[in-house]
Formats: C-alpha cells, structure tokens, sequence
C-alpha cells in the first residue's frame, strides 16, 4: 500500500469530521479543521507581501456554472481564468485549494476560533475561486472581525451570499468588498455593501476609455507597488478599478473576436 502523504492524510482527518454532520462537529474538530487551513503568505507575484484565504476554481460550485453557461461566449472573463491554469498546471494546488474551499463552505466557526488563523498586516480573500455559499462568506467576515488589526479586501463575482452574510452579521470596518465584473470591458452594476467593481478590458483602447471616463488604473502592478489601495479604501468610493485583459502571445489574435462578443452583449443588455 502506497503510503499517504500530508495532504492526504489532512483529507482524510478532515473528510472523517465532516462525515459526522454538522450538529457533531464540535470545538475540538473546528479546531483541528483550522490548523489543516492554510492561509499562505506570498513572498512573490501580484500580490507579493500579503497573505490570502483561497478558494478554488475547479471545486466553487459558482465557477463551474459561469463556464458551463458561458464557454460559448468569448466575452466572460472566465474563459480565460489564470486561477485555472493554475490549477490545472499544478494539481497540488488544486487539491489544496479544493480543501480549503471544503473547510471554509462546511462548517461555521467562531470567531475566537478563527482568530488562531496566523494572518498579519493584510490578507486578500479569493485570490484563486470564489464564494462557494453563505457559510462560506460568514466565514470571511468573521476572520475579518477576528483579526482586527489586519487590512482585508474580498474579491467576489458570487455577491449573493456575501450579501447575506452582511445582512445577517455586518460588514467589518477592516475589510472592502471589491466585485469582479464577469463580462470583460462592462463593469457590472455594484452590489450592496460593495466598495468597488473590477473590471478587465480586452485591448488598449477600451482600456484608455474607461480611464478617461473616471475609472481608476490597476492594470497588473504589484498590490505594494499600487500601496495597497483596494484594501486601504483609498480609491474613489465606489470607483471602478480597470486592468488590461493578460493572454498569451499564442491567443492575441482572439483579442478581436473578444471586443465583438463584447460589443453584442452590450447590445444585448441594451435592448
């Protein structure tokens, strides 16, 4: 028998307590399920100096769905998902950040039980996936009130449950709310409790345009180059926050094919 490795056996303790159901899951096992979550701290890439709290794209319910329905059209910006790459090149990550999501979505916790999290200074919620449910958006909140010093931002295209989480527990003064536009070069319409939208343009021109137009310029940096804004507030309320649209050399080409299913949605929501 092959031996198991220590993400296998962090599964099978975790499969194990959630087998119980709910109602018997006490404190001792939110616990041991909270020291299996892992809240990494990224020393590289975008956002290089923060911590995150992740989801998984191949696991969140919601993903699936948009790329199901969607996959036909070119101007969803999850057709051209890094977090599935991602996940795709590298199948750890995706096991990972598939128990993560099962963690977070499964079980409540408390707040002083979330505050064993080793989170310091600033955190980004969903920099792979999204909300899977409302438990798992309680979750997030309440890590946020539970690490009072630390600045948060959560990055949302699933707004429903983060709504009802906020109804029902309020919004933490530590922590924004940004929402993912799904069609690429039309920002969506901002949710309740939401601070900002972020939206990814196809070309440059589109991109300009939505920077004259008063949109505020992300565009890739690195978050420390940016100083941190989305999760400071210190963007205009209720700003726009634009990037070019990132493909290949080898999918240039398609950045035209992008800009007319853009355009035919508009045209669409127009109607």
């Amino acid at each position: 028998m092959k031996k198991m490795g220590k993400f296998e056996r962090e599964e099978a303790v975790v499969m194990e307590i959630l087998a119980k159901g709910k109602e018997n899951i006490d404190h001792y096992d939110r616990l041991t399920l909270l020291a299996i979550y892992q809240v990494p701290f990224h020393d590289s890439g975008k956002i290089e100096d923060l911590f995150s709290c992740d989801s998984s794209c191949n696991h969140c319910g919601f993903c699936k769905r948009i790329r199901e329905n969607t996959e036909k059209n070119p101007a969803v910006i999850c057709n051209y998902c890094y977090d599935n790459e991602q996940e795709q090149r590298w199948k750890t990550v995706m096991n990972r950040h598939g128990l993560q999501l099962l963690i977070m979505s499964s079980v409540e916790f408390t707040r002083e039980e979330l505050a064993t999290l080793r989170i310091f200074n600033i955190c980004r919620f969903n920099s792979s996936g999204d909300i899977e449910n409302v438990t798992m958006a309680k979750n997030y909140l309440n890590i946020a009130f539970s690490h009072p010093g630390v600045k948060f931002a959560l990055w949302a295209k699933n707004v429903s449950p983060v709504i009802k989480a906020t109804d029902e527990i309020g919004k933490p003064e530590n922590c924004i709310y940004i929402q993912s536009s799904i069609i690429i070069g039309i920002p969506a319409r901002k949710a309740k409790y939401f601070d900002y939208v972020f939206t990814v343009y196809p070309d440059e021109n589109t991109l300009q345009e939505a920077l004259a137009n008063g949109a505020m310029e992300c565009n890739g940096k690195k978050c420390k180059d940016c100083k941190f804004k989305c999760y400071t507030g210190a963007w205009l309320a209720g700003a726009n926050i634009a990037e070019l649209l990132r493909l290949p050399k080898n999918k240039e080409a398609s950045r035209s094919v992008i800009i007319d299913a853009m355009k035919k949605t508009l045209e669409r929501l127009n109607k």
